[in-house]
């Protein structure tokens, strides 16, 4: 049969996926220097270096690219995604990879003879590795139709959720699987077909069944739970076959399960928070990396506004502010002062006027605010002292704006969840336009928008469109 084959070809698809993607990216590598050698005949610019001199700089690329597609689980041998879902994986690994480089470098002081060399690599590394991920996927696909690259599997269960599990493999034909077989409730149903494939046996059959057949994986589909399916479990564990469990649960399509263990013991964890643990541990490395190298490069800007601001208006250069964290966690944070000393004071009578529907206090006209306050906060400058926050780790570049303490007692249940995850400097509310927005549900419903579809590409994203907030200076 087709499946015969199948785990040879999942481990070769897996080693040449690896090596094309070393080839491919000493290539783009090669390719770079001879673009960069081109341009130069015309353009000159820098010195012209020998190839040889790089290879310390290939390897590292080559080792920090392998780990971070390895990071998204590029390499797992029984992956299937979308063609979108690689090209992002593929844009992830350059930007990232290309960040960390550069980043690495510059806080090491390691020498680079020419930068310009890997800003040309990372667009040729990032339209290669396109290629040769369309042309994979397109194979694959090829293959597949004929019958080819299919995962075998049998599934314990006749019933309900047998078949909704069956429904859904066919509106998702991407994850390649082939039914060889039903295991049934009832061992007189032997032999009978459902939903397309054989029963192949009852619960006691099982391992004969995992015997005849090369199955990849058992799926158990029971409509009620079963004494019987403990043993079967554990045969499926000595055989070596993986076993999964379709469980029901009310949960939005957004939930993330996760199975973990807790002294030998499994728990079922659902939350709507984001769990990634690659793409968090980039995403805390981008946030020190970034902050850091801000906080450096702009540090001359930071002396000019704090001079701007002391001598301008009386009072001190900082406005520290007490607010809610991750899981309302409080910590202090700083912004450059751009109200009036006495502004806590002066907003409760002026709460009256508040623009914004709900518990935060926003008014377009503000009197409080002073004139040099009015252009730090149009340009997003009065924000700038939070990168040390970030630094830290209070709050991350991106992230749903943390409210003060009195704001978050007042969110109603579902506003609450926007503290699920780590405040950030900017977030969708700014980058869409906050000036548009006049009711805080409609703030917080960005904010859990970003939650439920979190992920590193978003993240960039929002982080380009707030750059074009800032630089047009429509932020308030």
């Amino acid at each position: 049969m087709a499946f015969l084959m199948v785990k040879e070809f999942f481990n070769f698809r897996h080693q040449i996926t690896i090596t094309l993607d070393i080839f491919v990216v000493i290539g783009s590598f090669v390719a770079a220097y001879f673009i960069r050698s081109f341009i130069m005949k015309f353009i000159p610019f820098g010195q012209p270096i020998e190839l040889g001199t790089y290879w310390q700089v290939i390897v590292v690329i080559t080792f920090l690219w392998w780990w971070i597609f390895g990071l998204q689980g590029a390499y797992a041998s029984n992956r299937f995604t979308s063609l979108s879902q690689e090209i992002k994986t593929v844009f992830k690994t350059v930007f990232f990879g290309t960040l960390i480089l550069l980043s690495g470098a510059f806080l090491l002081k390691i020498y680079f003879p020419a930068r310009t060399l890997i800003a040309i690599f990372a667009g040729v590394n990032f339209s290669l590795l396109v290629l040769e991920k369309t042309a994979i996927y397109y194979i694959i696909n090829d293959l597949r139709k004929r019958g080819y690259h299919k995962k075998p599997v049998i599934i314990v269960g006749t019933g309900q959720k047998a078949k909704d599990f069956i429904e859904s493999i066919k509106d998702d034909p991407s994850e390649g699987v082939e039914i060889v077989g039903f295991i049934g409730e009832k061992e007189t149903n032997v032999g009978n077909r459902v939903y397309g494939a054989e029963i192949l046996g009852g619960f006691r059959d099982l391992k004969k069944v995992l015997h005849r057949y090369p199955i990849d994986e058992v799926i158990f589909a029971l409509s009620k739970e079963n004494l019987e399916i403990g043993a079967m479990l554990t045969l499926c564990e000595e055989e070596g076959v993986t076993a999964s469990i379709v469980k029901h649960f009310p949960v939005s399509a957004k939930t993330n399960v996760q199975l973990r263990m807790a002294h030998n013991l499994p728990l079922l964890t659902l939350s709507r928070v984001p769990y990634s643990p690659w793409q968090l541990f980039l995403k805390r490395i981008a946030d020190i990396v970034i902050s850091a190298l801000a906080l450096t490069v702009l540090s001359p800007l930071f002396l000019i506004i704090a001079a701007l601001v002391k001598f301008t208006s009386p009072g001190p250069v900082f406005y520290q502010w007490r607010v809610v964290g991750i899981n309302k966690r409080p910590f202090k944070s700083w912004k450059f002062r751009t109200m009036v000393e006495n502004a806590d004071e002066l907003k409760a009578k002026l709460w009256d006027k508040n623009e914004m529907l709900g518990p935060v206090f926003k008014i377009r006209n503000d009197p409080r605010i002073t004139r040099i306050g009015r252009t730090l906060r149009r340009f997003f400058l009065d924000e700038l002292p939070q990168l040390y926050s970030v630094l830290r780790g209070d709050m991350s570049l991106v992230g749903p704006r943390p409210p003060l303490i009195d704001e978050a007692n007042r969110f109603e249940s579902w506003q609450r969840r926007k503290l699920s995850l780590k405040p950030g400097l900017t977030c969708l509310w700014q980058a869409s336009g906050r000036n548009k927005i006049r009711a805080f549900d409609d703030w917080a419903r960005l904010d859990l928008e970003y939650i439920d579809n979190w992920s590193l590409w978003l993240d960039s994203k929002i982080l380009f469109k707030t750059v074009y907030v800032v630089l047009s200076g429509s932020g308030r």
